[in-house]
């Protein structure tokens, strides 16, 4: 009997959630997947989960998944971390710059819809896949990550809700008293 074929399965819920959710995804359609786990990161052992990012159905960053993991801001979701052969680069998809993330197993391949659906509360420019982001802690209005930063170290207060605010020595962003 011919083997049923594989079905291409959505995990965007499961990707801006958190990582273990990919992994139990990714393992239960992937044949073959070797991952060790390091506190909150998958390390693929084997590099043959392909990752591509794509734009208006045309594809403009792809390589080998190497690990995923937890992201450094503390809210959910998941970091990718991909080689494209000639460097490494972390990928962080978010709703605010993602639509679709889908796990096709027919090609071993995770890809990523991208589209900046917000705008930076500073430069008004789109968010985009590559971008770090900085949210205010009191009206969740959203920047790049520099861009916010600045703007509190020199006014001291959100540009949206003008809440006053301050930054930890660990470039957090805090309400101030």
């Amino acid at each position: 009997m011919p083997e049923k074929p594989k079905a291409i399965v959505e995990i965007t819920k499961e990707v801006f959630k958190e990582p273990l959710e990919v992994i139990k995804r990714v393992t239960e359609h992937l044949e073959g997947v070797a991952f060790t786990k390091v506190i909150q990161t998958y390390v693929m052992e084997n590099r043959n989960i392909n990752f591509a990012l794509e734009r208006g159905g045309n594809i403009f960053f792809k390589g080998k998944l190497v690990w995923l993991g937890n992201r450094k801001d503390a809210r959910d979701g998941t970091v990718f971390c991909v080689d494209t052969g000639s460097k490494t680069e972390s990928v962080t998809p978010s709703p605010e710059n993602t639509t679709k993330v889908i796990l096709d197993p027919k090609k071993d391949l995770i890809k990523v819809s991208t589209e900046s659906r917000v705008n930076c509360a500073i430069c008004e420019k789109g968010i985009e896949i590559f971008d770090e982001i900085a949210t205010c802690p009191a009206c969740n209005a959203k920047a790049h990550k520099n861009h916010l930063l600045d703007w509190v170290k020199m006014k001291y207060n959100c540009p949206v809700c003008k809440t006053a605010l301050n930054v930890s020595e660990d470039n957090q962003i805090y309400e101030s008293s």
